[in-house]
């Protein structure tokens, strides 16, 4: 978040203090260890975004996510199929290679190649085109934004590829607060929260169609 050290830190104790139950997995995982979400098999979410989709999962569901990682393997573990756009050939393999030790075969992980850091038409990208066909349960936006305005785009493509009763999980949502006003969800939950990985606080965001 786009706030002082000193403020990182009081917003991380008031976390902490309000949720308590987070702090013993938190320290767990935090980069310290050095352990990754992939190492982990979990999203880099916050524990409330994650809590909250661990009890939605079921064996029936199809998710599309625009990113890679440890949400990939945590999704693929609940849910009936999980396609994975992933811009990054090196990282792409070594999510692919830890899918594969897993045993999980649940689960495409498509190459989608985008410059992030010169995003001329993205919306014409296959990048962004990747997203397309039957509708989904749920549709995760991760991955790359270096300009933080290529996941508004995703989500905008979400929305029409998304199921009745399904639902948009964005991650990093206090870069994309404007979306909680132009969304066409019937509600949205904030999750605000610490979470694997990571020294602060963030949020991910959760919209029911």
């Amino acid at each position: 978040m786009n706030i002082s050290i000193q403020q990182r830190v009081r917003k991380l104790a008031s976390c902490l203090a309000r949720n308590p139950h987070y702090l013993p997995r938190y320290i767990k995982q935090i980069p310290f260890w050095r352990k990754q979400p992939l190492d982990l098999r979990l999203p880099w979410w916050s524990y409330g975004a994650i809590d909250f989709v661990d009890t939605w999962c079921t064996a029936e569901k199809r998710v599309f996510e625009f990113g890679s990682g440890g949400s990939t393997m945590f999704l693929a573990q609940r849910c009936f199929s999980v396609v994975s756009i992933e811009d990054d050939a090196n990282w792409r393999t070594e999510v692919t290679q830890q899918l594969q030790r897993e045993g999980l075969m649940n689960v495409q992980v498509q190459y989608c190649p985008f410059d992030f850091r010169d995003p001329v038409n993205f919306g014409e990208s296959g990048y962004l085109q990747a997203l397309n066909g039957d509708p989904f349960d749920a549709i995760v936006i991760d991955g790359q934004d270096w300009t933080f305005s290529e996941r508004p785009l995703c989500f905008e493509r979400a929305e029409s590829l998304i199921r009745p009763g399904g639902i948009i999980i964005v991650d990093d949502s206090w870069r994309y607060t404007e979306l909680r006003e132009s969304a066409k969800a019937l509600r949205y939950e904030v999750y605000e929260s610490v979470g694997p990985c990571r020294y602060g606080v963030t949020s991910t965001d959760v919209f029911f169609y």
